[in-house]
Protein backbone atom coordinates (compact mmCIF):
# COMPACT_ATOMS: atom_id res chain seq x y z
CA UNK A 1 0.00 0.00 0.00
CA UNK A 2 1.19 3.51 -0.81
CA UNK A 3 0.28 6.40 1.49
CA UNK A 4 0.44 9.95 0.14
CA UNK A 5 0.20 12.79 2.65
CA UNK A 6 0.84 16.47 2.46
CA UNK A 7 -0.29 20.00 2.94
CA UNK A 8 -0.85 22.96 0.67
CA UNK A 9 -0.84 26.39 2.27
CA UNK A 10 -2.40 29.11 0.18
CA UNK A 11 -1.55 32.79 0.53
CA UNK A 12 -4.96 33.44 2.09
CA UNK A 13 -8.16 31.76 3.17
CA UNK A 14 -9.87 33.55 0.25
CA UNK A 15 -7.44 31.95 -2.20
CA UNK A 16 -8.30 28.54 -0.78
CA UNK A 17 -11.98 29.37 -1.27
CA UNK A 18 -11.23 30.32 -4.90
CA UNK A 19 -9.71 26.91 -5.66
CA UNK A 20 -12.02 24.74 -3.56
CA UNK A 21 -14.18 23.58 -6.48
CA UNK A 22 -11.11 22.51 -8.46
CA UNK A 23 -9.84 20.53 -5.45
CA UNK A 24 -13.23 18.87 -5.01
CA UNK A 25 -13.23 17.94 -8.70
CA UNK A 26 -9.71 16.49 -8.44
CA UNK A 27 -10.69 14.36 -5.44
CA UNK A 28 -13.86 13.10 -7.13
CA UNK A 29 -12.01 12.17 -10.33
CA UNK A 30 -9.12 10.56 -8.45
CA UNK A 31 -11.40 8.31 -6.40
CA UNK A 32 -12.50 6.67 -9.67
CA UNK A 33 -8.94 5.75 -10.69
CA UNK A 34 -7.82 2.14 -10.50
CA UNK A 35 -6.11 1.36 -7.21
CA UNK A 36 -7.42 4.38 -5.30
CA UNK A 37 -8.49 3.38 -1.79
CA UNK A 38 -8.77 6.89 -0.30
CA UNK A 39 -8.34 10.40 -1.70
CA UNK A 40 -9.28 13.29 0.57
CA UNK A 41 -8.57 17.00 0.78
CA UNK A 42 -9.46 18.40 4.21
CA UNK A 43 -9.13 21.81 5.80
CA UNK A 44 -6.74 22.42 8.64
CA UNK A 45 -8.51 23.25 11.90
CA UNK A 46 -5.60 25.47 12.88
CA UNK A 47 -4.97 27.39 9.66
CA UNK A 48 -7.91 28.40 7.43
CA UNK A 49 -5.57 28.86 4.44
CA UNK A 50 -4.20 25.29 4.55
CA UNK A 51 -5.51 22.01 3.23
CA UNK A 52 -4.31 18.53 4.08
CA UNK A 53 -4.10 15.77 1.47
CA UNK A 54 -4.48 12.10 2.37
CA UNK A 55 -4.36 9.35 -0.24
CA UNK A 56 -4.09 5.55 -0.11
CA UNK A 57 -3.21 3.49 -3.19
CA UNK A 58 -3.04 -0.26 -3.71
CA UNK A 59 0.41 -0.06 -5.32
CA UNK A 60 3.13 2.28 -6.55
CA UNK A 61 2.32 1.29 -10.13
CA UNK A 62 -1.32 2.30 -9.78
CA UNK A 63 -0.34 5.59 -8.10
CA UNK A 64 2.05 6.29 -10.99
CA UNK A 65 -0.68 5.51 -13.52
CA UNK A 66 -2.95 7.98 -11.68
CA UNK A 67 -0.26 10.67 -11.80
CA UNK A 68 0.06 10.22 -15.56
CA UNK A 69 -3.65 10.78 -16.28
CA UNK A 70 -4.08 14.28 -17.75
CA UNK A 71 -6.13 16.59 -15.49
CA UNK A 72 -6.21 20.02 -17.12
CA UNK A 73 -8.31 21.68 -14.40
CA UNK A 74 -5.90 20.57 -11.66
CA UNK A 75 -2.85 21.49 -13.76
CA UNK A 76 -4.21 25.03 -14.20
CA UNK A 77 -4.85 25.27 -10.47
CA UNK A 78 -1.26 24.29 -9.67
CA UNK A 79 0.16 26.90 -12.02
CA UNK A 80 -2.19 29.80 -11.22
CA UNK A 81 -3.16 29.45 -7.55
CA UNK A 82 -1.39 31.62 -5.01
CA UNK A 83 0.35 28.86 -3.05
CA UNK A 84 2.61 29.93 -0.17
CA UNK A 85 4.04 26.44 0.37
CA UNK A 86 3.32 22.83 -0.46
CA UNK A 87 4.76 19.50 0.61
CA UNK A 88 3.44 16.14 -0.59
CA UNK A 89 5.21 12.85 0.11
CA UNK A 90 4.57 9.16 -0.49
CA UNK A 91 5.41 6.28 1.81
CA UNK A 92 5.20 2.53 1.43
CA UNK A 93 3.31 0.57 4.06
CA UNK A 94 3.06 -3.18 4.37
CA UNK A 95 0.60 -3.19 7.23
CA UNK A 96 -2.14 -1.09 8.75
CA UNK A 97 -3.12 -0.91 12.40
CA UNK A 98 -6.54 0.40 13.45
CA UNK A 99 -6.06 2.87 16.30
CA UNK A 100 -9.71 3.79 16.78
CA UNK A 101 -12.98 2.61 15.30
CA UNK A 102 -16.59 3.16 16.33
Amino acid sequence: MILVTGSIKFESKEELENVSQALIGRAQRSRKDAGCITYVFSRSLEDPSEIILTEKWESAELLQAHLEIPDEEFAVLLTTAKIASATIVSNTSSEEQVLMQR
